[in-house]
């Protein structure tokens, strides 16, 4: 009845967030769906996907899927997809297991890896 459950429901608990522009986030993130951040992130983040927008930042470890960085990320990423926009700023270490994208203008600084599947 009350705490009944349907499996749609579940996935639209895990389909997407949005961490807006004006958004100030200390903590650990673990996600089943995606997330976008807009606004500032200081801690580990754990997601199906991550876009780290223009206006976003993030400083932590970061371990998802698939992860487009068109802002500022300090911090390592560990991920099968990595894509770093024109605008996008790292610093850390990449580790990635099928694509990784840098576009001209990205901005790194670290490591990059490649680890088998």
């Amino acid at each position: 009845m009350f705490f009944k459950s349907d499996r749609k429901s579940q996935d639209q608990v895990h389909g997407f967030s949005h961490l807006g522009e004006d958004l100030r986030f200390e903590g650990e993130i673990d996600c089943k769906g995606e997330i976008e951040i807009a606004g500032k992130v200081k801690g580990n983040i754990k997601a199906k996907k991550l876009r780290i927008l223009e206006t976003g930042s993030v400083k932590g470890l970061v371990q998802a899927a698939d992860v487009e960085v068109l802002g500022y990320m300090v911090g390592n990423i560990e991920s099968a997809n990595i894509h770093i926009g024109e605008k996008g700023i790292v610093r850390g270490d990449l580790h990635f297991e099928n694509n990784l994208t840098v576009l001209e203008g990205a901005d790194i600084s670290g490591h990059v890896q490649k680890n088998k599947k």
